[in-house]
Parts: C-alpha cells; structure tokens; sequence
C-alpha cells in the first residue's frame, strides 16, 4: 500500500492523486499495487483498462484530478 499512497499527496483536505485526472498509465500501476482496488460500475468506468484508479468504486472526482476515499480513512 506504501506505493499506493505514494501516488497520491495531502493538500490539507484530501490527499490527492499526484497525476492528475488523464494520466491512465500511473492510474493502472497505482491500481495494480492496492489491495482495496474495487471496479466501479462497467457505465461509471473511463479507462480502457478495467484496472485502474479511475475506474475504482472508491474514487471521487476533484477539479484536475481525484481521490481515494479508502487513502482518506487510514
């Protein structure tokens, strides 16, 4: 999970995914390393790849970029 968190930085609210909101191939390697990946509903998921941030269940949308709500409860 370190490489996971290490995806993503604490802006005082949230943390933050360090790669923004179009970058599928950090999203992929960030997915592949967490345990907590969960896919999101098939009409919800973005990316090609069905392992990836940006198609996890516990994702949330930010302007620019997203977090994770399971990084958020640690």
């Amino acid at each position: 999970m370190e490489k996971v968190i290490a995806s993503f930085e604490f802006d005082g609210q949230v943390f933050r995914f360090r790669f923004g909101n179009e970058n599928e191939l950090e999203s992929r390697k960030t997915a592949n390393e967490c345990y907590q990946f969960t896919p999101d509903d098939e009409d919800e998921q973005i990316d090609d790849s069905p392992i990836s941030c940006y198609n996890c269940m516990n994702r949330r949308w930010l302007f620019n970029s997203m977090t994770c709500m399971k990084i958020n409860n640690v």
